[in-house]
């Protein structure tokens, strides 16, 4: 218990230390992203009911965490999204604002009878088991590294949330496939773009 806590503590330190902000970002497209994502105050027309269904969901998603991912997908627009662990408000904050309001996600079971109501009202089509070009993970083990070719786009929960997870994380950004990878310490991003010079950001988030 001590020694995860102190990892934790560890790898946040070393996280803040090396962190940049947007005057440390020499990319246009993370410059962009830093400006239009991470400190962004546009609020988007969807806001304000998301906020009302994230607060039944609180323990699921923070509010701060789930508005990030939304102006993500809003960025990166994204034509579809997976999401395996069928968050309802990871899955809402992604699928909305992508250019075709498509979802997959494992199993359609995953979400209740009302969240599949909210899906349809907001003109998102759900399925199962479809090709995306994002993928959100909250988890990361030995065989990502084989599936996330599959993918124009990664975002891992938590990479740094324990010595294994961390582990996986770094291999991850070195794999050939990633030509971008940025670390924000409470989400990675990875970005597989095969005429792009490989680099990667720790970035500021909070």
């Amino acid at each position: 218990m001590l020694a995860h806590l102190f990892f934790k503590i560890k790898t946040y330190i070393n996280y803040r230390l090396v962190a940049v902000n947007a005057h440390g970002l020499h990319s246009p497209f993370l410059f962009d992203f830093y400006n239009e994502v991470i400190v962004a105050k546009k609020e988007f027309y969807f806001f304000k009911q998301f906020r009302e269904l994230i607060s039944t969901y609180s323990k699921s998603t923070s509010e701060a965490n789930a508005l990030f991912l939304y102006r993500w997908a809003s960025f990166y627009q994204p034509n579809s999204v997976f999401v395996p662990s069928g968050n309802f408000i990871v899955s809402l904050a992604l699928s909305v604002p992508n250019a075709h309001k498509a979802l997959s996600v494992s199993s359609i079971q995953c979400f209740s009878e009302y969240e599949r109501g909210v899906f349809k009202q907001l003109d998102v089509s759900v399925l199962e088991n479809r090709n995306t070009d994002l993928i959100y993970l909250d988890e990361i083990d030995a065989h990502t590294e084989a599936e996330i070719s599959d993918y124009k786009c990664v975002i891992v929960y938590k990479p740094h949330e324990n010595k294994h997870k961390d582990f996986i994380w770094e291999n991850l950004c070195s794999l050939k496939v990633v030509t971008i990878s940025i670390d924000l310490f409470q989400f990675g991003i990875l970005l597989m773009n095969r005429n792009q010079a490989k680099q990667h950001f720790v970035v500021k988030m909070r």
